[in-house]
């Protein structure tokens, strides 16, 4: 009987081992993915996105508008505004944000305008195209422009 329940301790010990092991696997697989999506999303800011949307910024200041762009430590923000504009309840400028989630391979994106300051819905994965960040900032620029 003793060799029995020995065994049966040992397999179940063994089958913890695998789990923790498996967990462990899982752990620095998401971590390598995680550190390949910075690498992967500060590249395509510097190299892609940037340089993309240098034109609408042109054409805004050419218009009138004071329009920055700015490197944050995750990714970009781009302030666009005319005359006094600032947030809601605040003083900053309208402005927005495109940054890296920590630890994912997700960019979310942050608007502030005169009318508020809001989480946008839509999730954008790290090789986002440059069209679809130059569409969400001409949206922006509507909801400023419209007023």
């Amino acid at each position: 009987m003793s060799n029995d329940i020995e065994r049966e301790l040992a397999e179940i010990l063994a089958r913890d081992n695998e789990l923790r092991d498996a967990e462990a696997s899982e752990k620095r697989s998401q971590e390598a993915a995680a550190a390949a999506a910075v690498i992967e999303w500060e590249s395509r800011v510097e190299k892609v996105l940037l340089p993309a949307i240098e034109p609408l910024a042109a054409m805004l200041k050419g218009a009138g508008w004071t329009c920055d762009i700015e490197r944050t430590p995750h990714g970009f923000k781009v302030a666009a505004f005319r005359g006094d504009m600032v947030v809601y309840g605040s003083r900053e400028r309208p402005s927005l944000s495109f940054e890296l989630q920590k630890g994912k391979d997700l960019v979310r994106l942050h608007e502030a305008t005169p009318s508020g300051v809001r989480l946008d819905s839509k999730i954008l994965g790290v090789s986002v195209e440059p069209d679809v960040v130059k569409n969400r900032i001409v949206e922006f620029v509507s909801k400023l422009a419209l007023k």
